[in-house]
C-alpha cells in the first residue's frame, strides 16, 4: 500500500495556498499518494481556490461555526485512510480534530506566520505535534522559545520552493508599480493612495497596477476612480501573476505582518525590485537593505514614496539591486531541492507519544454526547458566546 500524506489547508487562494502548491508541483513523483484537503468555513468571506493542485485527490471540506466540533472532526477524519497516514497541518481545525479525536497519526505543523493565532496553535497543540516546520529565521527563534527542551530538536527551517523564471524570455519593464496580495489592512492597502500621491508629484504619469482582491476590494476601487494611470487587474492565476511581475519595475509591499512572503520571493526572481515594510519575520531573509531591495518603516509613506522615486529615476540602481535580489532568491529558493527536503521530512515524520489536551475546545457545546442538529440551532438562537 503507497504512503499517504495529506495536506490540510483553509481554501483561500493566497500565500499558504502558493506555497502547497509549489510543494506539490515540484515534488518527486515517488511512491506517495497525495491528498489535499481545503477546509472552507461556510460563513467565512474568502477567494476560493479554483485550480486543482498536484496532488492525487482534492477534497473541499465545507463546516459551519454553528456545528458541534465533534461532528466537524468526525466527518473530517473520514478523509483519513489509515492511522499510518502522514498530516500536515496548515491551520487550526485539523490540529482540534487530532485532539479531540485522539487520533496517532504523524502529525507535522507548518508555520506560515508571524502572528499570535499561529502561536497560540503551537502552544494548545504542542503534546500532538510530532514535527515543526517554519519558513523563517525569526519564527524559528519564536518557536523555540516556546517549546520544551525536550522538542525542540523537532524544529526545522526550510525555505519552501518558487518556479524559477526563464531570464532569456525577457519582458518589457512597462509597468511603474505593482501591488500583488489581498486588499485588507494587514497587507497595507490603506497605505496604497497616500504613497502614490507622493511618488505621482514627481511621476504624474505613473502607472499603477494591483492584482488581487479582498474585503476592501470596493474602498480601493473607488479611492482610485479619478486615477486613468491605475489599472485593477483582480484575481490572477500564478502563471499570470508571474508575468505581471517581469512587466514591472517596482513592487510595492507596505503589509503590516508575514511569515515569508512568498510574493517578494517572485519578485526578487522576476527583477521586480522589492519596496517592503521592514517587519521582523521574513523581510530580513529576503531583503539586505539597499542590496537586494528596500526596508522601510511600516507604514512610512513618505519613506516608501521617496524610495519609489529614486529608483524609478535612476534606472541603473534598480538594474544592480534586482540582478542581486534574483541572485539570493535564486539561491535560497531552488524549486526541486526545496520540494525535496520538505517531503523527506514530512515522508520520515515518527509519531512520538501524544499528550492530549482534556480542555474544551471552543463553546461549552462542543461536547462529544450532543446532536449536531441540537447544537446549531442553539448557537443561532445566540443566547450566548460562551456556547
Amino acid at each position: 500500500m503507497k504512503k499517504e500524506i495529506i495536506y490540510f489547508l483553509p481554501d483561500s487562494d493566497a500565500g499558504v495556498t502558493s506555497v502547497i502548491r509549489n510543494l506539490l508541483k515540484y515534488r518527486e513523483k515517488k511512491d506517495i499518494y497525495y491528498k489535499v484537503i481545503l477546509t472552507q468555513l461556510i460563513e467565512k468571506e474568502s477567494v476560493h481556490v479554483k485550480h486543482k493542485l498536484d496532488a492525487d485527490e482534492q477534497i473541499v471540506f465545507k463546516y459551519s461555526k454553528y456545528e458541534n466540533l465533534y461532528a466537524v472532526c468526525r466527518r473530517l477524519k473520514k478523509y483519513i485512510t489509515t492511522s499510518k497516514s502522514v498530516l500536515v497541518a496548515n491551520d487550526g481545525l485539523e490540529l482540534r480534530m487530532v485532539q479531540l479525536l485522539k487520533l496517532k497519526n504523524p502529525l507535522v505543523y507548518i508555520m506560515h506566520g508571524d502572528f499570535r493565532y499561529y502561536y497560540g496553535l503551537i502552544k494548545q497543540n504542542q503534546g500532538i505535534i510530532d514535527r515543526y516546520i517554519v519558513i523563517s529565521k525569526v519564527l524559528y527563534t519564536n518557536v523555540l522559545k516556546i517549546l520544551k527542551e525536550e522538542d525542540k530538536h523537532r524544529v526545522s527551517l526550510e525555505y519552501f520552493p518558487v518556479p524559477e523564471i526563464n531570464q532569456k524570455n525577457k519582458q518589457l519593464k512597462d509597468i511603474d508599480l505593482l501591488f500583488v496580495g489581498s486588499f485588507n489592512e494587514r497587507k497595507g492597502v490603506q497605505f496604497l493612495l497616500s504613497i502614490f500621491k507622493g511618488i505621482q508629484k514627481q511621476f504624474p504619469e505613473l502607472n499603477f497596477s494591483l492584482i488581487g482582491s479582498g474585503e476592501l476590494n470596493h474602498q480601493l476601487r473607488e479611492q482610485f476612480s479619478t486615477e486613468s494611470n491605475v489599472r485593477f487587474l483582480g484575481q490572477l492565476t500564478g502563471p499570470e501573476v508571474a508575468i505581471k511581475m517581469q512587466q514591472s519595475k517596482i513592487l510595492l509591499f507596505p503589509s503590516l505582518a508575514e511569515g515569508l512572503p512568498n510574493v517578494v520571493v517572485e519578485a526578487m526572481k522576476s527583477r521586480c525590485v522589492a519596496v517592503c515594510s521592514d517587519l521582523p519575520s521574513g523581510i530580513p531573509d529576503l531583503i539586505d537593505d539597499k542590496i537586494t531591495g528596500f526596508k522601510i518603516p511600516i507604514g512610512d509613506i513618505t519613506g516608501f514614496s521617496n524610495i519609489v522615486i529614486e529608483l524609478l529615476l535612476n534606472q541603473k540602481k534598480r538594474d544592480e539591486i534586482a540582478l542581486n535580489a534574483l541572485n539570493k532568491a535564486t539561491e535560497m529558493f531552488q524549486p526541486q531541492k526545496n520540494a525535496d527536503n520538505y517531503e523527506g521530512l514530512i515522508i520520515n515524520t515518527k509519531p512520538y507519544k501524544k499528550l492530549y489536551s482534556n480542555k474544551i475546545l471552543g463553546g461549552i457545546l462542543n461536547q462529544s454526547y450532543l446532536p449536531n442538529a441540537l447544537v446549531k440551532l442553539l448557537r443561532k438562537l445566540e443566547l450566548s458566546p460562551k456556547l
